[in-house]
């Protein structure tokens, strides 16, 4: 299968993804939405589990929102005709690689690269705040 067919596939996938996440936002967003309409108990230990179900929920939607901006921005990138291209380098991302993480814009070496350089700079930043 050639390069384009493989790019094709994933195009599919992500489209697939991006539906199968968009409904389980809204099964969240429902979830959320009737926990927020209950009437709450005043005991405590219930409402600290409401608030706890209520912060999960949050971050799930929070998290898919996330996904969803990922997917639609790779997308972007296959109608652009720049999809599976490194954004530092300019070669070809493997298609191992694109299968496996379909948002990436880096190839592995810069990849390995630019999470060095973040985590060096997370380490100056943190020792400069003691």
């Amino acid at each position: 299968m050639s390069r384009a067919d493989e790019l094709l596939k994933i195009r599919d996938l992500l489209q697939e993804r991006r539906r199968n996440t968009e409904a389980a936002q809204a099964g969240a967003r429902r979830e959320l939405a009737a926990l927020k309409d209950q009437e709450r108990d005043p005991e405590y230990e219930e409402q600290a589990q409401a608030e706890l179900a209520d912060y999960t929920l949050s971050t799930l939607i929070e998290a898919q929102r996330r996904e969803i901006m990922l997917i639609d921005a790779a997308l972007s990138r296959m109608d652009n005709d720049v999809f599976g291209e490194c954004v530092d380098c300019g070669n070809e991302i493997s298609l191992d690689r694109l299968e496996a993480m379909p948002f990436a814009i880096r190839c592995e070496e810069d990849a390995a690269i630019h999470e060095q350089e973040t985590r060096e700079a997370a380490r100056h930043a943190g020792s400069l705040s003691l």
